[in-house]
């Protein structure tokens, strides 16, 4: 019973199609679109994400975004759809601070979505250093019940990243997450197993942006994620981005 669920928190923790980024949100009706994809491996399991997004700001500190992806399952013929979009917003109620709400929504019972509702909220702190951008965030994700009646336990995030501005076309970036699991399984409303209190994982990632023009660059990244197997799975996950950004 709880191998699925274990699954889904496993892919959760893999997946990030959450909070845009780290930083400030964008000035008032200034927006941004991102075409981009995702290669994941874990074991010998291997899929591709294609995935559109927008984000804009509707009034002053105020941002929405959507995020739509694709799934591609590498290994079995003719498995791929729609995934579960995330819907995003974030508040700016300081210079330097964020809050920020991140909702993932059931489409459909297929073999590549979570049937739960997704519910991460918390807050970002972001400042410039000179040449380093710094962002850092605190949050709490909660998963409502599938329909196979399993929660996983509360998940508790916290993240950093720093981006070198060198006064070149060229941006590194380099941080890391990290996914603390709260309480226990449940089934139905009651706890099941042990409790996975104090679990947890590390999402290290580095990457690359190229700015094409002031308005359009290219990003690639890769993370991995390392910790307990319960959290991790029994196979180390592997995942290569790339995406178009464009500004408007």
């Amino acid at each position: 019973m709880l191998k699925k669920a274990f699954l889904a928190a496993t892919l959760c923790a893999t997946a990030s199609f959450a909070t845009w980024d780290k930083f400030p949100v964008l000035e008032d009706h200034k927006g941004e679109i991102v075409v981009g994809t995702e290669f994941v491996k874990q074991g010998e399991p291997m899929k591709l994400v294609p995935y559109i997004g927008s984000r804009y700001t509707v009034m002053p500190n105020l941002e929405l975004g959507v995020i739509l992806p694709y799934y591609v399952n590498l290994n079995i013929n003719n498995e791929n759809g729609l995934a579960n979009p995330v819907f995003m917003a974030r508040y700016q109620f300081m210079p330097m601070l964020n809050a920020f709400l991140d909702v993932q929504v059931p489409i459909s019972n297929d073999p590549y979505n979570n049937s739960e509702w997704s519910f991460c909220f918390g807050a970002q702190y972001s400042q410039n250093l000179g040449v380093v951008d710094f962002g850092a965030e605190l949050g709490l994700t909660v998963n409502t019940r599938g329909d196979d009646k399993i929660s996983p336990p509360l998940r508790l995030n916290l993240g950093v990243e720093t981006d070198f501005n060198l006064g070149i076309p060229l941006t590194p970036f380099i941080g890391a997450d990290m996914f603390v699991w709260i309480g226990k399984f449940t089934y139905e409303g009651e706890n099941v197993g042990k409790s996975h209190t104090g679990d947890l994982a590390v999402r290290p990632y580095a990457g690359l942006k190229y700015a094409i023009t002031p308005n359009v660059s290219v990003q690639a990244s890769a993370l991995t994620l390392l910790g307990k197997e319960e959290v991790v799975g029994p196979d180390t996950p592997i995942k290569a981005d790339l995406k178009l950004k464009m500004s408007f």
